[in-house]
Order: C-alpha cells, then sequence, then structure tokens
C-alpha cells in the first residue's frame, strides 16, 4: 500500500477517518495543518493525500496549488463540508483527484483511494521515467544530439552526414554513441522510448562540441 495521508484541522474528523481507514486495513498519519504536512512529509514520493478544503492558514486548496507547482506526485482527494461544493469542483480543476463529502461514505473511501493509489504509482513512473530519459539525454554530445534528431526524422545515414558535413563512417560511429548512452538497440526503440517525451530533447546549437 502506498503511503495515506491526511490532514484535516478538525480532531475528531481525524480520528473518524483514521479508524475509519484502519478498519479497510489502511494505516494513514494524520496531520492537523497544511504547514505541519509540508514540514514532516517527502512531497516528492508518491503518496495518497486525503485533505480538508477549509483550514486556518494555509488551506486545501493553497496546499494543493503547492504540491501541483512542485510537480509532487502525490494524488490529492478533497474533503469537503456542506457548502464547499464549488470549492471542491474548483479543487478538481487544479489538479485534485477527486472529492468527498462528509461525512465520508466508507465504501465511496475505499473505491476512491485504491483508484488515487493506481493513479500516485503511474504518476511516479512517469516522473521516474522522465528523469531517467533527461539523465540520458545529457549525457549525449552536442554532435550526438543533432545525430539523434535526425534518426528520428527516419533520414538515413547518408543524408545525416551530408547534412552534418561529416563523413559517413564518422555518422555512423556517432549513431553507435547515441544508441549505446540511451540504452537501444536501434531507431524503432530510440522512436518508442522518446515519442512522448519528444520536448525533453533540446538542440545545443549548429557546431559540434
Amino acid at each position: 500500500m502506498t503511503q495515506l495521508y491526511l490532514v484535516d484541522d478538525d480532531q475528531d474528523v481525524l480520528d473518524s477517518l483514521s479508524w475509519m481507514l484502519e478498519g479497510m486495513g489502511l494505516s494513514c498519519q494524520g496531520f492537523n495543518s497544511a504547514d505541519n504536512f509540508l514540514q514532516k512529509v517527502d512531497i516528492t514520493l508518491p503518496a495518497v493525500l486525503l485533505l480538508d478544503i477549509k483550514m486556518p492558514g494555509m488551506d486545501g486548496i493553497a496546499l494543493l496549488t503547492h504540491l501541483s507547482q512542485a510537480q509532487s506526485p502525490i494524488t490529492v482527494i478533497m474533503l469537503t463540508g456542506h457548502g464547499t461544493i464549488a470549492m471542491a469542483v474548483h479543487s478538481i480543476q487544479q489538479g485534485a483527484f477527486n472529492f468527498l463529502e462528509k461525512p465520508v461514505d466508507g465504501d465511496k473511501l475505499r473505491t476512491l483511494v485504491a483508484e488515487a493509489e493506481a493513479h500516485t504509482l503511474e504518476k511516479w513512473q512517469q516522473k521516474s521515467l522522465q528523469s531517467d530519459l533527461l539523465q540520458r539525454l545529457a549525457s549525449l554530445s552536442q554532435r550526438e544530439t543533432q545525430v539523434m534528431e535526425r534518426i528520428l526524422e527516419g533520414k538515413m545515414n547518408k543524408v545525416i552526414a551530408a547534412e552534418l558535413d561529416i563523413a559517413q563512417r564518422t555518422l555512423e560511429l556517432h549513431r553507435q554513441k547515441v544508441m549505446q548512452k540511451m540504452q537501444v538497440s536501434n531507431a524503432a526503440e530510440l522512436a518508442w522510448l522518446l515519442a512522448d517525451y519528444k520536448h525533453l530533447i533540446q538542440l545545443k546549437g549548429a557546431e559540434p562540441s
């Protein structure tokens, strides 16, 4: 089970939801304020957060915005009381996964927590993959980046060599280095690897380093 957190300034809510979750076989860590949560939790790790909207100091929307700006993989389920439904809908627009009305329905809670867990793990995996790809791309020289760009465009070796004004043998060596550093065997694997991440590729200028 992914780490589960609960943030609510009402101790009764903390106690009752913790008891409900424990009855489902789920353990959670509770906090009575957003500041307390941020001081003690590593928001770079995957987790599910049950978050009250209306709290003194930093409220739920502000914490949600902070997590979003920090690109945290934590998936947030907002807790809303009577009269804050519009705020809950707004929180969805700000990146919340879903919301629950108080008093919380146990069946809905169980379902949403399970869905949120799958969601946070997916976000974490995507973030980890992107970080790994950035490291691989950073290892490429300027010339290797230029070669890779043209490989992804489907150009033949002789065409790439002519465009970069280098010998075809030199091009082949650069191509081999690209495959090694990107940890792929061929152009098809390279294209598949970067299919959703071409925005990460940054040309390093026209002149080789």
